[in-house]
């Protein structure tokens, strides 16, 4: 890179959601904001998480002055123990930020030095100054950042919407980034989540009404799912719940988890007594209860989809419940989620969406909110992020009706690098910039190669069992077979297959009534049950494929 020029280098969220990962590089030194991963599709079996390609980074380890997060989102954190990993530097954000990051960095055995931030405080690391801005955004303790370089300022978006009506602790700061236009900015980096959303994004209060109204009616419990890290609306039903003399439990892993977090910060205030355990929830009287439950996009084994077919170790629902489904479907998720409804319409429960009711709002800013921090900042240089390649060209056109010079919007893809010399910009180059695979359990990497293989004939081999079901009633229309390649050897696979047949055939005796309706549901329960007796009896982990055949 030549001296006095500064280069942007994107690992990830370019043409995509999630992966969010970029570099600012001067003179040798480079800053890198944000490490996120992306949750695996369906064609990926066996893997547990996908991360940018650190590569260039851990190429130039020596030369990483730090690691700035913008916000506590798994998109932007996800992959920070293999950023830390591939360069050792101090690691910066919000206390809530940090505070979720160092759980998954424990989880992984990872460790970092990690330094909180707050507005205001000005981070300098090499030729690098980074301030940060509060913006609004679906968590606590969400930043943009200005970053001040000899060569020019640069502003980072950060997941955001302005939410100019919202309480003040929850309001993007524009005042702190009109005087950064002011002072003249180069280049701008924003979200383009929403920019096929017209108008600006309503602030987190505009759920009130319709919870204030299912807080006045509902007879029974009261279920909100959401997503784990939606703590501004978390701490809106903890409010309602004292209003309407209910007592508040939360139900799922991570979500309470991050509630642990917010709550030992003081981001997150639930009076004393408030907040009991779901076992002592549920020897309450079911008007008085609401419960927070994990699970919003329908994921099989999450606590909504377990309490939909009865199958909750400590969450049972029953004709009265309403159940709120406070959070966006993410794109992929529709039938899962579509299903979640039913069993619960199933159970007597009332299911209240975004379809019927205003429950859920975005946490990223609509057209109107992205052309107003364009008009703020008033950068020279526009680059779209976070986004499918298509967001990111409507959001340069909307860049130029704001202003900005046709050339000067830049749509880049991941690993291309832009290189701004005085008040212009080119091209620069490309740096690795792939995916890497991470197997079940997020210590292992996964090539891509083994992962087609997998497709076929996983590397511990592949399970098999194929299950005629009477389409009408549920029932076992013939006894299931078993089919193994790569497991066990052919002269001691009878018993073996035996077991493994017996076992299914009382997996399918033991279904729920829904379960016996849904293929889908019968399939995972299949799969669980035979992956967690393979796994005992062979030590192994073997793709397990359940096939259903409906007659």
């Amino acid at each position: 890179m030549a001296e006095g020029s500064l280069r942007l280098v994107s690992f990830g969220g370019l043409g995509e959601f999630g992966l969010n990962a970029l570099a600012l590089e001067y003179s040798g030194r480079l800053l890198l904001v944000d490490a996120g991963m992306m949750v695996p599709s369906a064609e990926l079996p066996g893997v547990d998480m996908v991360v940018p390609d650190f590569q260039y980074l851990a190429e130039h380890a020596d030369r990483v002055e730090g690691i700035v997060l913008t916000h506590g989102h798994e998109d932007h954190i996800g992959a920070l123990a293999h950023a830390v990993t591939a360069a050792p530097a101090p690691v910066f954000g919000g206390r809530l930020t940090l505070g979720l990051a160092q759980r998954r960095l424990r989880e992984r055995a990872v460790s970092a030095d990690l330094r909180p931030v707050v507005p205001g405080q000005v981070i300098e690391r090499g030729p690098f100054r980074i301030h940060p801005v509060s913006v609004a955004h679906s968590t606590f303790d969400s930043y943009a950042l200005i970053i001040e370089t000899p060569a020019g300022t640069v502003a980072v978006s950060g997941d955001f919407k302005l939410a100019s009506d919202a309480r003040e602790q929850e309001r993007t700061d524009v005042a702190s980034l009109a005087a950064w236009g002011e002072r003249g900015v180069l280049a701008l980096l924003s979200d383009s989540t929403n920019v096929e959303r017209p108008g600006y994004t309503p602030a987190e209060d505009a759920v009130l009404p319709a919870f204030e109204e299912v807080f006045a009616r509902a007879p029974g419990r009261i279920l909100v799912t959401c997503f784990a890290t939606a703590l501004p609306r978390i701490q809106r039903i903890a409010d309602l719940a004292a209003a309407h003399g209910r007592r508040l439990a939360f139900v799922g892993r991570r979500l309470t988890e991050n509630a642990d977090v917010a709550m030992d910060l003081g981001l997150l205030s639930i009076p004393a007594g408030q907040l009991v355990s779901p076992q002592t929830a549920a020897s309450l009287a079911p008007d008085k209860t609401v419960y927070v439950v994990s699970g919003s996009q329908g994921e099989p084994l999450s606590a909504l989809s377990l309490v939909a077919v009865g199958e909750h170790r400590e969450l049972a629902v029953s004709p009265g419940d309403v159940v709120v489904h406070s959070a966006r479907v993410i794109p992929g998720s529709e039938r899962a989620v579509a299903r979640l409804f039913d069993h619960l319409c199933r159970r007597g429960c009332e299911v209240v969406h975004g379809g019927l009711a205003l429950v859920h709002v975005s946490g990223h800013g609509g057209r109107a909110d992205l052309s107003e921090m364009i008009r703020l900042l008033r950068p020279r240089h526009l680059v779209p992020i976070h986004g499918e390649h298509r967001l990111l060209v409507q959001h340069g056109r909307l860049a130029v009706q704001a202003g900005v010079a046709p050339e000067h919007v830049h749509i880049l893809d991941n690993g291309q690098c832009l290189r701004f010399h005085g008040s212009e910009a080119q091209l620069d180059g490309h740096v690795p910039a792939g995916r890497v695979l991470i197997d079940r359990g997020g210590l292992d990497e996964v090539d891509e190669v083994v992962v087609r293989d997998r497709r076929h004939l996983s590397w511990n081999g592949i399970v098999v069992p194929v299950i005629v079901i009477e389409k009408e009633t549920g029932d076992v229309g013939a006894p299931p077979e078993i089919v193994t390649r790569g497991l066990v050897d052919a002269d001691n696979s009878g018993a073996f297959v035996e077991d493994a047949a017996r076992l299914v055939l009382e997996t399918l005796g033991a279904r729920t009534p829904e379960e016996r309706q849904d293929p889908g549901l019968t399939r995972e329960r299949v799969r669980l049950e035979l992956r967690r007796y393979l796994r005992k009896r062979t030590q192994r982990r073997p793709l397990v494929v359940p096939v259903i055949m409906e007659v």
